[in-house]
């Protein structure tokens, strides 16, 4: 932990932008210049009880984008195994049938097309939204209608807040999303209809996005350049138990209306701590806010057991007003932040219809209800934790290269029908692996993409792959139907191919293993070793500038 990452690579230069540059020692003023990577670096000595304490406490909403997503499938259930006949229908074919465990099925009730209340009646002594509303055989597909209804908030939540975090901040867009979140979760509790739930859907996924985004770049800006991959993992292994939180839940709370109300009251509590948090310095600094920044970090210090104070330092940053359309036409201005955004964003987009993919078919994969959700549960919080480890010793790039490769495989393996032992099929396991592969390759995504983005533009990559992976994860949730209406090996084959297309991508982009974090977009081109456009853009600046002044001379 308390290692450095990527010892094999040396730092990249420092960005042209840089106001004041790094000196060993003191400025005219007395002051040492330092960056927000110097100055972390500086403060950081190692972790302790209190620093981890604030950590977890302010990541602990993490948990709640999982328990959210996941609600409907334990709110929502389809016991296709719990019901008895009350017609003569009914009660002829169980006569006719040669086994009554083979005859209670979703075969024999979808496949004679016997309706609720009339011919057969649900025996579950748990409730579900489902069986209120009448969602079994040709009406499930309005099961995935409702799941993938989050993901339509969630990417609509994500596209405002392109312009939230940059202006208002980390923090403040973080909770807001989680109020909205826990809000629309609470109202859950009542919701009698299937199209006030679609609302309450789009709420739960405006909310829940906005604010595990915001929460994410808030965390990785607080942290220093060697421990970013263990805050990243930590991250994400606190998301993973959010899922195992909801399993929970659904397991222990026989009522689906209760599953809500439990969900909701949980994270208004997580939030707590978030509200008395400092916002991210980084931040501060690209809104000009130098004093608040040394504020944070002379807190920091205290956190790390090593006070320092920010009286005689100067931060250097590129002090920047942050305009939303001047962060657009930065996309045009500079070809490698346009080139690794949409790169990130077609990768965000696979890893989402992977992740969402197991996640929403893994009813047809396993047996076991609540414990086949809880073992893929467990799954990715293995694959979560494994992405520490996995950074450290590969970086970032061949890292996600490897678990692809892993998941590609596990694909494959997936196909024979290959009986290990009762309960457990090839399919099973090489699912498992599949599961685990897909969770570490969006636990490192994140912090890919965190780290090629600029300061001044991360909330709005982040924002903006986050909404990218929303779309696919709306396509995951019916990708999971694939698994009822076809043979298996169409999912797994369709999987498969995604996950090449993935890799490629990936190919492609820049590793970012061991670099400090670019603050502007001219940045992101100096790290990217494009010294030819930047000899270009210098050379147009000085012509326009220039221009401007033989105009004025002109007009006097």
């Amino acid at each position: 932990m308390n290692g450095t990452e990527g010892d094999h690579e040396e730092l990249a230069p420092k960005s042209k932008e840089d106001s004041e540059p790094i000196q060993n020692g003191t400025n005219e003023a007395g002051e040492e210049p330092l960056t927000i990577d110097d100055a972390l670096d500086k403060i950081y000595k190692s972790v302790n009880i209190k620093l981890l304490l604030v950590f977890f406490t302010s990541v602990g909403t993490a948990t709640q984008t999982p328990m959210q997503i996941y609600v409907v499938i334990f709110a929502g259930f389809i016991p296709y195994t719990e019901w008895s006949c009350l017609s003569e229908k009914c009660l002829n074919l169980l006569e006719n049938s040669n086994s009554t465990e083979e005859f209670y099925t979703s075969k024999t009730m979808c496949g004679y097309g016997l309706v609720a209340r009339t011919d057969f009646e649900w025996t579950s002594e748990r409730t579900s939204f489902s069986m209120d509303w009448d969602i079994y055989c040709d009406t499930e597909a309005k099961f995935s209608t409702i799941s993938s209804f989050f993901f339509i908030g969630a990417t609509v939540g994500l596209l405002v807040s392109t312009a939230i975090f940059d202006r208002f901040g980390r923090k403040n867009g973080a909770i807001a999303g989680n109020l909205i979140g826990a809000t629309a979760t609470l109202i859950g509790t009542w919701v009698p209809s299937i199209e006030i739930m679609l609302v309450v859907r789009i709420f739960q996924g405006v909310g829940m996005f906005i604010q595990l985004t915001g929460i994410y770049c808030w965390t990785l800006e607080m942290t220093p350049a060697h421990l970013r991959s263990f805050a990243n993992g930590a991250i994400f292994s606190v998301w993973s138990v959010g899922y195992m939180l909801v399993t929970m839940f659904g397991y222990l709370i026989p009522t689906w209306n209760y599953i809500f109300t439990a969900v909701a009251i949980l994270n208004y509590t997580l939030m707590i701590p978030v509200l008395i948090y400092p916002i991210s310095p980084r931040f501060a600094l690209v809104r000009g806010r130098e004093e608040e920044a040394k504020r944070t970090l002379e807190s920091f210090s205290r956190l790390c057991n090593n006070e320092t104070s920010m009286e005689t330092i100067k931060l250097t940053y590129k002090k920047r007003v942050q305009n939303y359309f001047q962060q657009v036409k930065d996309f045009k201005t500079y070809p490698t932040l346009r080139k690794e955004t949409i790169l990130g964003m077609i990768c965000w987009f696979i890893v989402a219809v992977l992740f969402y993919g197991f996640s929403f078919g893994w009813n047809n994969i396993s047996s076991e209800f609540y414990s086949g959700h809880m073992i893929a549960a467990t799954g990715k919080l293995i694959g979560f934790a494994a992405a520490i480890p996995a950074c450290n010793i590969f970086g970032r790039k061949k890292a996600i290269l490897v678990i692809l490769a892993i998941g590609l495989v596990s694909n494959f393996l997936a196909m024979p029908d290959v009986q290990l032992s009762q309960g457990w099929t090839l399919e099973y396991v090489a699912c498992l692996i599949g599961n685990l592969s897909c969770s570490t390759a969006f636990g490192i995504i994140y912090l890919y993409s965190g780290e090629l983005a600029p300061t001044t533009h991360r909330g709005m990559i982040m924002s903006l792959s986050s909404a990218s992976a929303r779309v696919g994860s709306y396509v995951g949730t019916y990708a999971g139907l694939l698994y009822a209406v076809a043979d298996r090996r169409v999912p797994l084959a369709v999987f498969a191919g995604l996950t090449c297309i993935f890799m490629l991508a990936v190919f492609f982009l820049s590793d970012p293993t061991g670099r400090r974090i670019p603050e502007t977009p001219r940045d992101v081109e100096v790290l990217s070793g494009n010294d030819g456009f930047l000899q270009i853009l210098d050379d147009t600046e000085k012509e326009e500038t220039t221009g401007k002044q033989d105009r004025v001379s002109l007009s006097v």
